[in-house]
């Protein structure tokens, strides 16, 4: 889950508040506007912007947008597997982190060296809040939650307990949402209600502190997208900070950490292996991802990409059981319907 045009987002002063991330748009988020979009980039390190005005485009125009949406959903789901069959592999998250924010935190040094000054404006405190919420920190704990739990179970409960997150941080703060998204919010609710339920009393062992796991990375991702949101950065600035940033927090705990002695878990992968986590969670997730939805984005409108978005439970699952063997639980498969559902709702309503 890019602001192609790189333009900052302006300043908007209204009652409603924004919580969305990654999408375009030529207006800022109003101050009290509760979207289940900001779940969509759960992965990504691209801020989001309003939806953009809809637009006419010819039938090779949406073809390209709805190619762009499957690679997207394609990666994210994609995250998810990687995590997993790291885990299932005995291989260091700090390890995997590496081929994480490696490559893209590389790419987009000179640019964090060129607006240091901006970047360093937003202060220490909002800087750590977006660093821990969906950085280096963020990535280390949601791969600790897939240890414990499956696939469906992170790839449903961190993105789609998300707007859910955000609307629950703005209400402590006096803003609340309006009747309708609460409705909506009020089924994804019921999905987690009832996935960690049936997860108590007939999921795999342990699999509950891997679903809590997750709504701790839910909450770090909100956290993430109110300060982002304030800070004024453009999407780029903050992925460069998210990357950069992560890439030398890893470096600097790399002398006191144990699991990245040496690197052995992940010489000792397999090529095939290896490939696959480098190209997913270091190219994928951190240079493609944050542009494909982007162009979703132009070429479909910001509802339909947003929607499309929400199968990415759905496949992550499916790719699971096809290269891990690991087929949901029914506690998972009925939170994951009604959770999806919850999505799909707050999207179609107006101003999600």
């Amino acid at each position: 889950m890019p602001d192609f045009a790189l333009k900052k987002a302006k300043s908007a002063k209204s009652t409603r508040l924004p919580v969305e991330i990654c999408l375009i748009s030529p207006r800022q988020p109003a101050d009290n506007e509760v979207s289940q979009t900001a779940m969509l980039c759960a992965m990504s390190t691209s801020p989001r912007l309003s939806p953009a005005p809809a637009l006419h485009v010819s039938g090779a125009s949406t073809s390209l947008g709805v190619i762009a949406l499957g690679v997207t959903v394609c990666i994210w789901a994609g995250f998810f597997v990687s995590l997993r069959a790291g885990a299932q592999a005995h291989l260091p998250v700090a390890e995997l982190a590496l081929l994480r924010f490696g490559p893209a935190g590389l790419l987009f040094a000179p640019l964090l060296w060129q607006r240091r000054r901006r970047i360093a404006a937003v202060g220490a405190s909002g800087l750590l809040v977006m660093l821990l919420g969906a950085g280096l920190p963020y990535f280390l704990i949601a791969g600790e939650g897939l240890r414990f739990a499956p696939v469906s179970d992170g790839s449903t409960l961190v993105p789609g307990t998300i707007p859910l997150a955000v609307a629950l941080l703005l209400h402590l703060r006096g803003q609340r949402a309006p009747l309708a998204q609460w409705r909506a919010l009020g089924v994804i609710s019921l999905g987690v209600v009832l996935m960690l339920a049936l997860s108590l009393r007939h999921g795999a062992p342990g699999a509950w502190r891997g679903e809590l796991i997750f709504l701790l990375c839910s909450l770090l991702w909100a956290n993430y997208t109110v300060a982002l949101r304030r800070s004024g950065l453009t999407p780029l600035e903050a992925a460069a900070l998210l990357s950069t940033g992560s890439l030398l927090g890893l470096l600097a705990w790399w002398p006191f950490s144990g699991a990245l002695q040496g690197l052995h878990a992940l010489r000792a992968l397999p090529a095939d292996a290896l490939w696959m986590h480098a190209l997913l969670q270091g190219v994928g997730v951190g240079l493609i991802s944050t542009f494909s939805y982007g162009v979703a984005i132009t070429r479909l409108g910001a509802q339909r990409a947003a929607v499309g978005g929400a199968l990415t439970p759905v496949l992550a699952s499916v790719l699971a059981w096809v290269l891990l063997g690991e087929w949901p639980q029914p506690a998972a498969l009925a939170g994951m319907v009604l959770i999806v559902c919850g999505v799909v709702w707050l999207n179609r309503l107006p101003g999600g």
